[in-house]
């Protein structure tokens, strides 16, 4: 999975995307089949994974069922419209993934206080983008959407109806 993710295009924070894909959206995607349906979405939007959720999703891969690994590792090969957004923090480490968030965002720290949700939020916010999450008790609620508001960006646990 790894050389799979070293393959696709690398963007900054300093690019605009239209969406972030969080890492449980990702799996969400191969366990439920929707890999046409993410195909399309891909080529009608500008879609990433920050390098953040691209090693949790290497790291979580040893632990999914072979026939997700191999409908992942068939959606790769053929794709270069999704893009990895590399930022300097990894997973694991939440003193990094607070001073992180700080940096471009102090105040959202408290009001996500899961690092790793925020890590992906912050970037969020500095990209543009919505957020595809299927983590609808931590991220997908009503007191971070009307915080998300003035940066118009939305969390959705769905592809959007375009």
């Amino acid at each position: 999975m790894k050389e799979l993710f070293e393959k696709l295009n690398r963007l900054t924070l300093d690019n605009k995307l239209d969406y972030l894909i969080d890492t449980c959206f990702f799996i969400w995607i191969f366990e439920h089949n929707k890999e046409k349906k993410f195909e399309k979405f891909i080529r009608k939007n500008r879609c990433g994974l920050t390098s953040f959720n691209a090693e949790e999703l290497i790291h979580v891969t040893h632990h999914i069922h072979d026939k997700l690994k191999e409908s992942e590792r068939h959606f790769f090969h053929h794709k270069s419209n999704l893009f990895i957004i590399d930022i300097p923090v990894h997973p694991g480490n939440c003193e990094d993934e607070h001073r992180f968030v700080s940096s471009i965002l102090p105040e959202l720290d408290l009001v996500e206080p899961d690092p790793s949700d925020a890590v992906i939020l912050a970037a969020a916010i500095k990209t543009h983008a919505d957020v595809l999450t299927r983590d609808k008790h931590d991220m997908f609620n009503a007191r971070l959407e009307n915080y998300l508001n003035k940066y118009n960006v939305k969390v959705l646990n769905t592809f959007p109806k375009n």
